[in-house]
Order: C-alpha cells, then structure tokens, then sequence
C-alpha cells in the first residue's frame, strides 16, 4: 500500500508538471511563430508601400526598442524578395526577382499562379511568406518574402523548448524519486496510526461486549436463577454498558481531533 502511495505521489507530480510544461512550450513557441509572422507581414506592408525599397532611418537603430520589424543599413542586403505586378485579369505585367536568387521568372510566375488560386490576401507558401495587394487604379500587387531563416529559427525555439522541458521532467523524476519517502512519511505515519487506533478500539471494544454477553448468556441459560443473582448480573450488565458508552465518546473524541 506504500509503494502504490509512492507511485501515485510519483504520477499526479509528474502529470501536473508535464501539463505545466507542455502549456509553457506551447505558448512560447506560439508567441514566437506569431511575432514572426507579424514581422514579415509589416515587411511586406513596408515593401508595398515603399515600391519594393526599403527606407533606411537617419537615426539609430535600437534591436530592445520593440519587437516589430525594424529597418538597418543592412536589411535590403540581407532580405531576399520579389515583387509581382498583375492586371485585373491576372496577366503578369512587371515582376520584380533582383533580390531573390533562387528563383527565375518562370518559377516566380507558378509560384502567383498558387498564390491567386489559394484565394487568401496573405499567408505562407512553403517558407515564403506573402500578400496581396488589390490597386486603386486597378490592378493586384504581390509581395513575396523569404522567411527561411525566421522559420528555421522558430524550429530551433521549438527543439531548445522541448529539449529543456524534457531535461526538466527527467530531473524533477529523479529529484522526487529520491525525496518520495521523505514526502510520503507524513501519509505512511498517519495510516500507522489510524491502524494501531483500530486496533486498540477493537480491544477496548471486546471486554465490555464479552462481558455482556456471557452475563447475558448465564441468565438465558440458567433455571430458576435466584432474583437477587438475576439483580447483580443485571447490573454488571448495565455497568458494562456504560463502559462502552464511556469508550464510544471517547473514541468520536478521537477522531474529531
């Protein structure tokens, strides 16, 4: 009975914190898809804005100012995109493929042609992230981000996540395996002593009754007991029960405490 103490201690401990953790995990991982996911769409919303350059600020750049996409010296060097300008009728008039190298023309056309036929303003298409754009003058504009490296990042948040939380419920495991006999002392030492309890009451419990019950039995049994003899056992009997009643207030006294 110990032992599945144990074990159950092991298991609701364990349980708890894996849900902790899973939640944990999946919010932080969520967080970080979804402030990514924000990043490229405001540059992709810069990018349209701006006719596909990006505006250097005079002032520095500070990365802890805030979380959003933020512009540097180096931003159009190191963000590869490419900018698609379409008819109403969807014919491709202009496309925009200098600062994207692994894809052609021809490619940069399919990948449209996916993108119109999905029907969404914006979203992913492998590890690009795009928009589109409806003109006032008529028209549809398509900016297409490379978010490989975000994503790849997001995969490693991913990884490092669990991994820690894995790493967290081994030692936990270990930590509570070795302290779950301290734990459950307390538990085992109240059992022992709620057994020892049963066991003293049953005692206490069976003199009176025995008592009780041979006087009884010597009355029921034997003819033409003298009334002065009936009177005594009578009365050991009532004195025995008020033994028992005197144990049995006792005993609630006990278990109240």
């Amino acid at each position: 009975m110990i032992r599945a103490l144990r074990r159950r201690f092991l298991l609701i401990a364990m349980a708890s914190l894996a849900g902790t953790l899973a939640l944990l995990c999946l919010a932080i991982n969520l967080g970080y898809r979804h402030m990514l996911t924000q990043r490229a769409d405001a540059a992709v919303e810069m990018l349209h804005q701006t006719g596909g350059v990006f505006q250097i600020p005079d002032a520095p750049v500070d990365p802890a100012a805030h979380g959003g996409f933020q512009v540097t010296p180096e931003t159009p060097f190191e963000t590869r995109y490419f900018i698609v300008h379409l008819t109403e009728n969807r014919e491709v008039t202009e496309v925009d493929a200098e600062h994207i190298a692994a894809l052609d023309r021809r490619m940069v056309v399919e990948w449209v042609g996916n993108i119109l036929d999905g029907g969404k303003h914006s979203g992913y298409t492998s590890y690009y992230r795009y928009g589109v754009f409806a003109e006032l003058g008529g028209g549809t504009t398509i900016v297409v981000l490379d978010c490989f490296l975000q994503l790849q990042g997001a995969g490693g948040v991913l990884r490092i996540s669990l991994l820690a939380a894995g790493v967290c419920l081994l030692t936990v495991f270990l930590l509570l395996l070795l302290l779950s006999r301290r734990v459950t002392r307390p538990f085992v030492e109240n059992l022992e002593r709620q057994r020892q309890f049963v066991t003293d009451a049953s005692h206490e419990l069976k003199t009176p009754l025995a008592s009780i019950r041979l006087l009884t039995d010597s009355i029921l049994q034997t003819d033409g007991m003298d009334p002065d003899t009936v009177k005594d056992f009578v009365s050991d009997i009532g004195e025995e029960a008020e033994r028992l009643t005197r144990i049995s207030e006792k005993l609630l006294t006990l278990t109240r405490m």
